[in-house]
């Protein structure tokens, strides 16, 4: 009986001890895609990103059309502010400036791993840069751009022919003829919209409502009217985005766009427009040591994670000598390359969130 005792306990222990034997400790070494001979072979790529400096100018087209009966606006209604020339006009709204990642070439990395671990799983925008670790987070490339051909309305399309004429004012012959009808029918538009809100006729509309939309309706009646002697007046918003990826050794002084304010925005060849300039200042750029000191000439190197700490930038945006924006961003070129511990990605319950557009690390949790 003490036999068998025995016997079972030196089976279980042997067994113990093989299942110890057969544990691999996990391993995870992430490199550089351009140290390395095969980087297609039993690993996980990823990029660290380039930061794409994207400028949206918010420009403002304003057509002016002359009124018909202009010249009678002072005689007829005693109105002098009005349009007296046909024009375009173009004037710069708004400068917005935001910052979107795409993979840098030159920061292209391999991970690759060895016994009994988790695999990490990666979280990458559709062009492959990196958003995080063990994460289920969606990410975009927001860099990617929609071409669409926006019309851009000119003279022609400000006109005065959805203006509803009456029998009185297309009968006359002449146009002072015709702007006196018209400046009687204004009138009379304006007599009735008064006697209407006075509550001056025997029949009244049943509710509020209907009372809004007759003098709505009168309001627009006279407005168009109206437009045939101080003239038309429209305005076009459009928005165009101009990207840059500066370095280092970017100029600190270049031309972004021309702008006219007879054609809007133009060519930065076109000299028909005068020059908007962008300058970038570096303020904050990492500088930590690099130099990798091993004591033991035989312990093995292994990387973790590499990610970017940012460098911080100022941008300003320039017409002429105007200041029109200035904005601090920062810019992963402008930074440094750092690695994590390698045990970290070692932890199957370890999430990491990178910043796509820098690069930069946003958080280590556990899930």
């Amino acid at each position: 009986m003490m036999k068998k005792l025995f016997l079972s306990i030196g089976i279980v222990a042997a067994l113990t001890s093989c299942a110890v034997e057969q544990t691999i400790p996990s391993k995870v070494n992430v490199q550089d895609v351009a140290t390395m001979t095969n980087a297609t072979s039993d690993a996980l790529l990823y990029s660290l990103p380039v930061t794409v400096v994207r400028v949206n100018v918010e420009v403002e087209k304003t057509i002016s059309r002359v009124g018909p009966f202009y010249r009678y606006s002072q005689k007829m209604l005693n109105i002098s502010d009005v349009v007296t020339q046909d024009k375009e006009e173009w004037k710069i709204k708004s400068i917005n400036i935001e910052t979107y990642g795409k993979p840098d070439p030159a920061k292209q990395y391999a991970i690759s791993f060895s016994g009994d671990n988790a695999a990490p799983y990666l979280n990458l925008t559709p062009s492959g840069v990196l958003a995080g670790i063990n994460t289920d987070a969606l990410v975009l490339d927001d860099y990617l751009k929609e071409f669409t051909n926006e019309y851009v309305p000119s003279l022609k399309d400000v006109n005065f022919n959805e203006v509803g004429m009456i029998e009185k004012q297309m009968v006359k012959t002449s146009t002072a003829a015709m702007a006196e009808e018209t400046a009687n029918y204004i009138y009379k538009i304006r007599k009735r919209r008064f006697k209407i809100l006075a509550s001056d006729y025997e029949q009244l509309p049943p509710d509020g409502q209907s009372y809004e939309v007759m003098v709505r309706e009168l309001n627009a009646l006279e407005k168009e009217h109206m437009e045939l002697f101080i003239g038309k007046t429209e305005s076009f918003i459009f928005t165009k985005s101009f990207d840059i990826i500066p370095d280092k050794m970017s100029a600190n002084n270049d031309v972004l766009f021309r702008f006219s304010a007879v054609n809007g925005i133009v060519d930065k060849m076109d000299v028909s427009g005068a020059p908007v300039y962008i300058e970038l200042e570096a303020i904050d750029s990492p500088d930590l040591p690099d130099n990798v000191v091993i004591s033991n000439k035989n312990q093995e190197v292994r990387n973790g994670l590499f990610y970017c700490k940012p460098g911080k930038v100022k941008i300003k945006v320039i017409d002429k000598n105007v200041l029109v924006k200035e904005q601090e961003l920062y810019l992963g070129q402008y930074g440094q390359v750092v690695s994590m511990p390698a045990n970290v990605l070692e932890k199957a319950d370890v999430s990491i969130r990178i910043n796509p557009a820098t690069g930069a690390l946003q958080s280590v949790d556990k899930k």
